[in-house]
């Protein structure tokens, strides 16, 4: 009996070194990159991101305005973890300005470039996509 437990203890162990291979030679191979943007001039904010991917070293940065301080935080991560390798900070006003004649920007590498503004004319609908 011991020998046949040995033995899916065996398979087992086999199994799980065999993921543990392909997970590192996958993320040794890893490629990426994207980015994002939001320049929201209704609500006052902006958003924006960036990362690549190379192999098992990941770098970015991501940058928020929200109408008191405009902050970048640049970071990398890999075997040793996620580190934030510098971070920004300026004031910039005392909080965010409505405007509802405002429009918001949109653009991804993944998903293109549009905007959108108010859609004062439907209460259900609360934006809609502008037309320049």
């Amino acid at each position: 009996m011991e020998s046949q437990v040995n033995g899916l203890d065996d398979d087992y162990e086999a199994e799980e070194r065999r993921k543990l291979e392909i997970e590192q030679e996958q993320n040794q191979n890893a490629q990426y990159s994207f980015s994002s943007k939001i320049d929201d001039k209704i609500n006052d904010g902006q958003i924006q991101r960036e990362e690549t991917r190379d192999g098992t070293k990941v770098t970015g940065s991501y940058s928020y305005s929200d109408g008191f301080v405009f902050r970048t935080v640049y970071y990398e991560a890999d075997e040793n973890g996620y580190r934030v390798v510098k971070e920004e900070k300026q004031e910039i006003g005392n909080g965010p300005v409505f405007n509802d004649n405002g429009q918001a920007d949109v653009e991804g590498s993944l998903i293109g470039k549009y905007s959108i503004k108010l859609d004062k004319t439907d209460d259900e609908k609360h934006y809609k996509e502008a037309t320049n």
